[in-house]
């Protein structure tokens, strides 16, 4: 192991000790003998590090959730259907499509 690593290895252990102490940053450096210019220092890496590891895993996807159907036979309207989808998408058709292909598109 190399030094560098020791060290980020040794500092990222007081930051998790911290985080556990419920003291402020200053407090705990002072017990501990650290100087607290360094301990912010390794915060700020490791607190970028995890941020960025949060950031590349994967979200989890919200459950799909179904709204009333209303149903029109007003030709004025334009289409035969209309999804709205969330996020403000919507699918319009203009003539009927099959029953597969929606779900295909859907899921």
């Amino acid at each position: 192991m190399q030094p560098g690593e020791q060290v980020r290895e040794q500092m990222y252990a007081h930051i998790e000790q911290w985080k556990r102490s419920g003291l402020s940053q200053k407090l705990y450096c002072e017990q501990q003998a650290v100087k607290y210019h360094v301990f912010h220092y390794w915060y700020k890496l490791y607190r970028d590090q995890h941020q960025q590891a949060a950031q590349e895993e994967p979200q989890p996807t919200s459950q799909a959730t179904f709204i009333p159907l209303t149903l029109s036979t007003s030709p004025a309207l334009g289409a035969f259907a209309e999804l709205h989808l969330s996020g403000g998408h919507r699918l319009v058709f203009h003539q009927m499509v099959n029953a597969d292909y929606l779900k295909a598109l859907i899921s």
